[in-house]
């Protein structure tokens, strides 16, 4: 930090506390001291809001509050709401719902937006926190996972929202915490014991764990993995539990002949010099016929129990276009 920004911190800080003293935000001894400590850090800092030219020079366009208040929003708060309030919040939500169900994320977070609006309800928060990991807004999802709590303290599936969140921002020691508050609050949950578990090798085995090829594990892929339509393979691969099984797996012989096979059909269909289609995946790349292997199909199932979100994710990116028969009509 330069010098100047320095100096630009320290006025903004004197005029927050000159302001909370004029306000009388503070008073009787607590102003008093406050005033003193204003004096000093004046002598120590050579800044003094009360200079003409140093305001000219270091005053900035928004008080120091408002500055906080737009990066930290407050949380929200309970509301009394009406039976009409509730009804209207709630038919809201059931509209997001819907939206959900039809891959529709971005329409979803408008209406449990609307539904918020209403009435601040956790479980509207909740599931638009879902919605944004559906976009992989990860950061968004967060920060309604901590909404939601804010308004119900021993909502678990917010907790597990978080960890979700975080454990695609591949920031573990975060998702570690949320998915433990989860299990504390719901200690019957499989998946949060799963999810936590996973965390926890990932987090043991160290940052380089997904640079090493599995033992019997097929050779990277020419060029990278591939992207598909926005969503980096890497990111599937850097999910704990698929690797926590992925690894479990490639010790059977009739896995890693699986993984073979879709590595040749991925070369076949495209990998290297074919035609990609406009949701990033081989054209000609035969997804039922790889799925068909028993092997592969166990994987799945078992990676689609513990993790619903990220399978649907992956369902969304192999469907082509077209696929979709309940497309509205031009």
């Amino acid at each position: 930090m330069s010098k100047d920004q320095q100096d630009r911190l320290s006025y903004a800080i004197l005029q927050h506390f000159q302001d909370l003293i004029s306000s009388k935000a503070v008073s009787g001894d607590a102003a008093e001291s406050m005033a003193v400590a204003v004096q000093c850090l004046t002598e120590a800092l050579g800044v003094d809001v009360a200079d003409a030219s140093q305001s000219a020079k270091l005053k900035v366009d928004q008080p120091l509050q408002e500055i906080f208040d737009k990066a930290f929003p407050p949380r929200p708060t309970k509301k009394v709401a009406t039976k009409d309030e509730e009804a209207k919040a709630n038919g809201l939500k059931d509209e997001g719902n819907e939206l959900m169900k039809q891959n529709k994320y971005e329409e979803a977070i408008e209406k449990y937006t609307e539904a918020i609006e209403v009435v601040p309800v956790a479980t509207y928060y909740c599931n638009r926190a879902a919605a944004y990991s559906k976009l992989t807004q990860h950061d968004e999802a967060v920060k309604d996972a901590k909404d939601a709590l804010s308004l119900d303290p021993g909502y678990s599936k917010a907790y597990a929202r978080m960890g979700f969140a975080y454990l695609n921002m591949n920031k573990l020691p975060e998702a570690e915490d949320a998915y433990s508050n989860a299990l504390r609050l719901d200690p019957s949950n499989q998946s949060y014991k799963d999810n936590l578990e996973a965390v926890k090798e990932k987090i043991n085995a160290g940052p380089n764990v997904m640079s090493q090829a599995p033992p019997g594990g097929m050779p990277p892929m020419p060029g990278g993995f591939p992207n598909l339509g926005g969503m980096d393979f890497s990111q599937i691969l850097n999910n704990p539990a698929f690797m926590n099984m992925a690894q479990q797996f490639m010790n059977d012989p009739n896995m890693q002949q699986a993984f073979t096979q879709m590595a040749d059909q991925f070369m076949q269909g495209g990998g290297v010099g074919g035609n990609i289609g406009p949701n990033g995946i081989p054209e000609n790349l035969d997804i039922n016929a790889m799925m068909s292997n028993p092997a592969l199909r166990s994987m799945a199932e078992n990676f689609e129990a513990q993790n619903p979100e990220m399978m649907d994710q992956l369902r969304q990116q192999f469907r082509r276009p077209g696929d979709d028969n309940d497309a509205p009509n031009p």
